[in-house]
């Protein structure tokens, strides 16, 4: 059955629309995840309703919302649900199914800002959806390949760690029923090609995509357990740091890291935890992915092309990457200076001049000299000799 057989269109009244608690944007632990009997909870919907209103969160709510009031409820994306009991699961459209629902509740207790006309209340009250008819397994494909065009594709894409996180998810759920093991525990994690183009199928996404994705989030799994669930380690930009270290094979051997288990090595996560989040006695020193004065991405160049002497004033003395990368392609500089001029007096001492007379250069050589004699003078400016 095709998935356009399986969306029925239907009005719902927004009283029976339910947020998704395990929504990819909060990105969940595993372990964190809330069972679906547990969805039309109160206290659940109430901690959805808190993480999606949250500005700390950036899901741009108030923005949606000031948007609606100006210019009504538009109805360009289309809202799917599945049902649950007498409710409707949010599948696609929680940020905007959240507005309304802010909305309407600040309006319900007369807060002020929040007046809505009847126009825009009868509107906002009862929403066309698109209603997924299917159960079981069927249900939860149908739902990813929805999720997967819409935010793994060029639509809406979600941001880096929750598009893993729901990459990760169902990877975990497809690998674990075929090894029969608990898909929340993260040391059941191995990378498997078969699996990883069988959840690529489902999200209608490439398969090289959902590799680097379930591996980064393993990873940033590993460093969260590691840190004891750091605040510093669950931020966005730790996220795009971790992914920039993986996109370095030379940050992943001085990190010492697995590849099919994608996990650091306890020593190799010690480093990072210490270089990039600082959460023993001293600060972090790395600081962003690749922009920035001490970023990833200079520190990668340092640990390719430094000494020991140039990664210990970055590691011990907390010296900015971008300043030791800097003095390293100085001394690469000088070093290519010493090695070209080596190379010329070399050659220059395998001309035989005894046998050569002035008529015997022809003109482009002697033009050659003369260039050679200009950059001379340049050279010896610059040392100091002239």
């Amino acid at each position: 059955m095709t998935i356009n057989n399986l969306l029925k269109e239907k009005e719902i009244d927004i009283d029976d629309l339910i947020l998704d608690p395990n929504n990819p944007r909060f990105s969940k632990h595993l372990e964190d995840i809330t069972p679906l009997e547990k969805f039309e909870d109160e206290n659940v919907q109430e901690d959805a309703y808190r993480r999606m209103t949250d500005p700390k969160n950036n899901f741009e709510i108030d923005v949606l919302l000031s948007a609606i009031k100006a210019d009504g409820f538009i109805y360009v994306d289309k809202i799917f649900v599945r049902k649950i009991n007498k409710k409707y699961l949010v599948v696609e459209g929680n940020r905007r199914i959240t507005a309304i629902k802010k909305l309407l509740r600040n309006y319900e207790n007369h807060v002020k800002g929040y007046e809505v006309d009847d126009k825009l209340l009868k509107q906002i009250t009862r929403l066309p959806c698109v209603v997924i008819d299917v159960d079981g397994p069927e249900a939860e494909d149908q739902i990813q390949k929805i999720l997967g065009l819409r935010h793994h594709g060029s639509i809406l894409p979600w941001k880096p760690l929750p598009a893993a996180f729901n990459l990760y998810q169902r990877y975990m759920a497809e690998y674990c029923l075929l090894s029969n093991s608990d898909p929340r525990g993260e040391e059941n994690f191995l990378y498997d090609p078969v699996v990883t183009k069988k959840v690529a199928a489902i999200f209608s996404v490439k398969w090289t995509n959902v590799r680097e994705q379930i591996k980064l989030y393993r990873v940033y799994l590993q460093l969260l357990e590691v840190s004891h669930h750091h605040s510093n380690v669950e931020s966005q930009n730790s996220f795009s740091m971790i992914e920039e270290t993986l996109g370095k094979p030379t940050l992943r051997k001085y990190f010492d890291y697995d590849d099919n288990r994608s996990v650091f090595s306890d020593e190799g996560a010690e480093k990072i935890l210490d270089l990039y989040f600082g959460l023993k006695d001293k600060p972090a020193v790395i600081t962003e992915a690749s922009a920035g004065s001490s970023n990833v991405r200079d520190f990668s160049f340092v640990v390719s092309e430094g000494t020991d002497e140039d990664l210990r004033r970055i590691t011990e003395d907390r010296e900015r990457a971008s300043l030791i990368k800097s003095e390293v392609e100085t001394k690469r500089s000088h070093q290519s200076l010493q090695n070209t001029l080596l190379l010329v007096m070399e050659k220059l001492n395998q001309i035989n001049l005894g046998e050569i007379k002035p008529e015997g250069f022809a003109p482009n050589e002697k033009d050659c000299i003369s260039r050679i004699d200009q950059k001379m003078l340049q050279l010896k400016r610059a040392a100091g000799l002239l």
